[in-house]
Order: C-alpha cells, then sequence, then structure tokens
C-alpha cells in the first residue's frame, strides 16, 4: 500500500474525558478533506476516531446504561492494521500543527 501524506489542517481543542478536541485533515494524493475527527488521549496513549453520529431510535437520541449518547460510525476502514496506522498518522498531523493539543487544560 501506498503511503498517504496527511496534514492537520486545523484543530479545535475541547478537552473533555479522554476527548482532547476536533481536527480536520487532508489526504493530498485523494485530494479530500475529512473534517471532525475525535482524537483522544487516555494513559499516555493517543489515538484519532473518525467522524460518527448520534444514533436515532424512532426519531428519539440512543443513550446508554450509563446515560451517554450512543454513536454510529460514518465510515470506517478495513482493518485494524489501517486504522491504526491513520489513527497514527492523524496524531502526528495533529502534533505538527498543535503541539499544545495534549497538554491539560487548567481551569
Amino acid at each position: 500500500m501506498n503511503k498517504l501524506t496527511i496534514t492537520c489542517r486545523e484543530f479545535r481543542l475541547l478537552q473533555r474525558n479522554t476527548l482532547r478536541g476536533f481536527a480536520e485533515i487532508r489526504i493530498a494524493e485523494l485530494r479530500l478533506n475529512i473534517d471532525g475527527i475525535a482524537i483522544h488521549e487516555k494513559n499516555g496513549k493517543q489515538w484519532a476516531q473518525l467522524p460518527a453520529r448520534p444514533q436515532l431510535r424512532d426519531g428519539e437520541l440512543v443513550r446508554g446504561d450509563d446515560g451517554k449518547l450512543q454513536y454510529m460510525p460514518l465510515m470506517s476502514f478495513e482493518t485494524r492494521a489501517v486504522s491504526d496506522a491513520f489513527s497514527a498518522a492523524v496524531i502526528a498531523a495533529v502534533r505538527e500543527l498543535a503541539p499544545h493539543a495534549f497538554e491539560e487544560v487548567r481551569a
């Protein structure tokens, strides 16, 4: 598989639980921009999550047993290896554009 050039065009900081913010990335060779990629961190590990939408049932938002909204992926990769490689490339691109992305915000 050929490597793709992934750059981060914008990063919007929003720290909540594992969420660190949202990124807009560009995949140059595909001339594709993807906005709304959630950037997460937990126990020193970072990962990128493709955009998702809230689940609906009978026109109502679906919540889990914990009361949190349930989300449905809009797109996915065929294998875990490809997903992990994409996530690592997105995290590297976010770090390049926004080195502060993984710093704790103090209130």
